[in-house]
């Protein structure tokens, strides 16, 4: 792989791990302007102090959106009215902008005002940099090794298996690399403000997507990719 594909591949995954795939060329018209109304309701939330308010709806959204979807005979109905193409172009810019909002959500509640943290000032930024390179680094790297399509559930989605998996990258160490450590950056913004409630948002949004594995995936992966 030369350099040109490398760095081009870096920045497809980062930008699709944030919410927005370049490949659904189809659906890129609406994508784009769907990210940026989410910037104008966080916007316009912190305008009206309702930064919690917004952060728990980007919480519902994401978390109690993506198990109906994946969870339930949603998926199923999409998939027969609109066509396998169609469905899963939908289904991505569905799942890309639930990642993006709740990101917003995440800086929301780091934004809000209310009790603080008191950490000495090394160790706040010990916290910060640790939780932003081990986060976003392992979340990365995990997502180049299994691939974009993996990191948002298209074998769910479609039930179907994307192949062997073989333990490779993170995957050698860590059981589940995206949703433990790769879910530390989470943390990050409620480090640099001191905010209590962010930090609480923070572990909420971590403890939720175990949720959402142990209920609707890990049943899917051990019918579809562990033999019997």
């Amino acid at each position: 792989m030369n350099l040109f594909k490398t760095v081009w591949k870096a920045i497809y995954i980062a930008l699709a791990m944030s919410g927005l795939r370049l490949d659904a060329r189809r659906f890129l018209f609406a994508w784009v302007p769907l990210l940026a109304g989410s910037v104008w309701l966080a916007y316009q939330a912190d305008q009206a102090g309702l930064l919690v308010e917004f952060a728990v709806g980007a919480w519902v959204f994401y978390y109690v959106g993506i198990s109906l979807i994946l969870g339930t005979g949603v998926k199923r109905l999409m998939l027969h009215r609109l066509g396998k193409k169609n469905a899963t172009q939908l289904y991505d810019t569905i799942c890309g902008l639930m990642f993006f909002n709740l990101g917003c959500g995440v800086g929301a509640a780091a934004l809000h005002v209310g009790e603080t943290v008191a950490l000495a000032a090394p160790l706040q930024w010990g916290l910060f940099w640790l939780c932003a390179i081990a986060g976003f680094g392992v979340k990365f790297w995990a997502t180049w090794i299994v691939g974009v399509d993996t990191y948002y559930f298209r074998d769910l989605f479609l039930e179907q298996s994307h192949g062997e998996f073989s333990a490779r990258g993170p995957y050698k160490w860590l059981a589940n690399p995206m949703y433990g450590v790769g879910n530390l950056h989470l943390y990050c913004t409620a480090l640099f403000t001191g905010s209590l409630f962010g930090l609480w948002f923070a572990l909420a949004c971590h403890a939720s997507i175990y949720a959402f594995y142990l209920i609707v995936e890990r049943p899917f992966i051990r019918r579809t990719y562990q033999p019997a």
